[in-house]
């Protein structure tokens, strides 16, 4: 599973807009929009403390975003070597 589908799911689930998650994150609503439509990677754990807000926002677990955002860094790049 990936970050995208995680917040888009989780927001559906509290009823929430992603205009409302960019608010809590402090980011624009098209870095959200861009983030949750593929056409931005999500930005690597140890380079942000968006993910720190997002989860508390989303009422995740701590950790829960930044590990699958490194995963999928992970999983596209093992891509790219191929």
């Amino acid at each position: 599973m990936d970050v995208s589908l995680v917040i888009r799911h989780r927001l559906n689930e509290l009823g929430l807009e992603q205009r409302d998650l960019a608010t809590a994150a402090q980011v624009t609503e098209s870095y959200i929009s861009q983030l949750l439509n593929g056409k931005k990677a999500p930005p690597a754990a140890h380079r942000t403390d968006m993910y720190e807000k997002m989860e508390a926002f989303l009422k995740l677990p701590s950790g829960e975003l930044s590990k699958l955002a490194n995963w999928g860094r992970m999983d596209l790049m093992d891509t790219k070597v191929r």
